[in-house]
């Protein structure tokens, strides 16, 4: 046997092996079945997961814009029963628990209202769940940059709302847990001036 036989010898084996290997069409199912099982389980419930906390952050955040819609078409005083059914409201409009809670801030700009320097002033702020109300300088340290430009006089109405999120799985397995969600919608009163309060007044 020439040379040039023995290495064609050679190099025939380890490619016939390997022209087996790639034809060969036997296998164990359940052995694949324990490889692939788990990592569709995971795919089901992270996707499963995945969908649901944008459901729920949708819900809170129409849940919001569904009570600004509510307060700022009220031509009455309201009080405190009020606030509690609007809370009410939103928990059964976001499928929520009872740690979600409301708070509504009526604002007015009084003094330099087309300028950066602008001074804004709390009419009233009222909260349900012993959540803490907000100032005058409270809004103006923490909310002035993001309420819209407001005539001097002009009120608007801030309506914050939180509902907690519990995912259907545990953390471990799909990277998300628990959290809060917490929207913040401004509106202009429609059909009056302004929003008031019972026992506090209205404004000039």
């Amino acid at each position: 046997m020439s040379c040039f036989q023995r290495i064609s010898k050679m190099l025939r084996g380890p490619s016939g092996a390997l022209r087996r290997f790639h034809t060969d069409d036997e296998a164990s199912l359940s052995v694949e079945a324990v490889l692939v099982l788990p990592i569709l389980l995971w795919g089901f419930l992270a996707t499963f997961t995945f969908f649901d906390v944008y459901r729920a952050k949708n819900l809170a955040l129409k849940g919001n814009y569904a009570i600004s819609d509510v307060l700022s078409r009220e031509t009455n005083m309201i009080d405190m029963d009020y606030l509690t059914g609007a809370e009410h409201l939103f928990q059964f409009l976001t499928q929520s628990d009872t740690s979600s809670w409301l708070r509504v801030t009526v604002v007015t700009c009084t003094d330099d209202c087309a300028e950066n320097n602008r001074t804004l002033e709390a009419d009233w702020s009222r909260a349900t769940d012993g959540q803490p109300t907000f100032s005058s300088q409270d809004i103006m340290e923490h909310y002035e940059p993001i309420i819209p430009w407001i005539a001097q006089g002009e009120r608007v109405i801030i309506v914050e709302t939180s509902m907690q999120y519990d995912p259907p799985f545990s953390e471990a397995l799909t990277g998300i847990g628990e959290r809060t969600f917490t929207d913040i919608v401004m509106t202009r009163p429609r059909f009056a001036p302004q929003l008031c309060w019972q026992g506090v007044g209205c404004g000039v």
